[in-house]
């Protein structure tokens, strides 16, 4: 939980102070767009790398070494300029990978038998991680200044790596406790069609996640008619209530051998608030609620079903990197679709409409993934 809660923080960070940051450093909006984007293409790039590195050294180090990276580098980049912050920027998002990327791995390897409750609460710390930040970083550069503000979460990213190394320091681990030996049958991951299923899931969620969380503000502003003050309240319900959508997940999840009833439960959820905002704006404080426990619940359901479906902890690694690796590639692309949309049609009937057809593809993935069968099992057991 406590490398969790530092996968995100310090990205979330960068949003609250990014006109002071801009305005420092001269950087141009465009620029300033590329501090949240570099981190989503970071996760969908390093994906593999951060799985090779698992299987190379283990587990324990490479989640060490990357929430030690995450203190260093969130310190570094805040103490030369624009350069330096953007690739520093994309340092962190490597990082942060590999704790996507390792994190279901270790919940397939020490908690198999309890991963829908331990992965519900590896996400809602996650999304908790980026809430915290995004609350209190402009707090606190009203304190001292935003360089102040960024380097102050390197702290809890150190406290992870403490208590990371002092929990698995000298402990002898059976060979089976780190990634097996990738077998010939997780190469083969990418032709089948559960795989896909999920890595499609996690696909549509993350473009309508980054969609949402770039553009709801404005939404807000000219379709409910609320100063950017109240689109700000609304813009953090989003992002909180996704808490409460890990969790129920984490209790849902168990409910039935099969996942699809949920998927599309979900997927429904994450349909209305675009829809509702179109149709009825002035009802935008249970829309939002609605939605961000939809986008809560549908990373959570994403990160758990590469636990549930693989058949080992190196189909997990497998698994995980490849949904990540397309996943994020779709992702950092919802951002971009929906405000280009936007500008051609000046109207926000098409991007949503957008957003609510990626609401199905989560439906219609969900279906496949979501079937209670196993991925990348040895042919006599399959």
């Amino acid at each position: 939980m406590l490398v969790a809660f530092n996968l995100r923080a310090a990205i979330a960070a960068v949003s609250p102070v990014l006109p002071e940051i801009r305005a420092d450093l001269g950087l141009s909006a465009s620029t300033a767009g590329l501090l949240t984007t570099l981190p989503v293409l970071s996760f969908a790039v390093f994906a593999p790398a951060a799985a090779w590195l698992g299987h190379r050294i283990g587990l324990d180090r490479a989640i060490l070494y990357a929430c030690l990276v995450i203190a260093a580098g969130t310190v570094w980049r805040v103490a030369g300029g624009a350069v330096t912050l953007l690739a520093v920027t994309m340092v962190i998002g490597a990082a942060m990978t590999v704790g996507n990327v390792l994190g279901p791995v270790v919940v397939k390897r020490h908690f198999a038998a309890r991963a829908g409750p331990v992965m519900g609460l590896f996400t809602a710390f996650l999304i908790l991680g980026a809430a915290a930040a995004a609350a209190l970083t402009a707090p606190l550069a009203a304190v001292w200044d935003w360089r102040i503000a960024l380097a102050v979460w390197a702290l809890l990213a150190f406290v992870a790596a403490l208590v990371w190394y002092r929990a698995t320091r000298g402990r002898r681990l059976p060979a089976q406790s780190q990634v097996e030996p990738i077998r010939p049958a997780v190469h083969g991951l990418w032709r089948n069609g559960v795989a896909w299923g999920i890595t499609t899931l996690m696909g549509a969620q993350a473009a309508a996640y980054y969609a949402m969380t770039a553009w709801l503000p404005t939404l807000l502003v000219d379709e409910a008619g609320v100063d950017l003050g109240t689109a700000g309240v609304g813009q953090a319900l989003f992002q909180v209530m996704g808490i409460a959508g890990t969790l129920l997940v984490s209790v849902l999840i168990r409910v039935r051998s099969s996942q699809v009833w949920l998927a599309v439960t979900i997927a429904l959820g994450w349909m209305v608030m675009p829809a509702g905002l179109l149709v009825w704006p002035a009802g935008w404080p249970l829309l939002t609620l609605v939605g961000g426990t939809a986008q809560g619940a549908g990373i959570a359901l994403a990160l758990t079903l590469v636990v549930l479906r693989a058949h080992d902890s190196s189909v997990t690694n497998g698994l995980s990197a490849m949904m990540q690796l397309v996943g994020y590639l779709i992702g950092a692309g919802g951002p971009v679709a929906v405000g280009v949309l936007y500008e051609l049609t000046g109207s926000w009937v098409v991007p949503m409409t957008v957003v609510i057809g990626l609401a199905g593809s989560m439906a219609l993935s969900g279906m496949i993934a979501g079937r209670p069968v196993t991925v990348g099992a040895p042919p006599d057991r399959a």
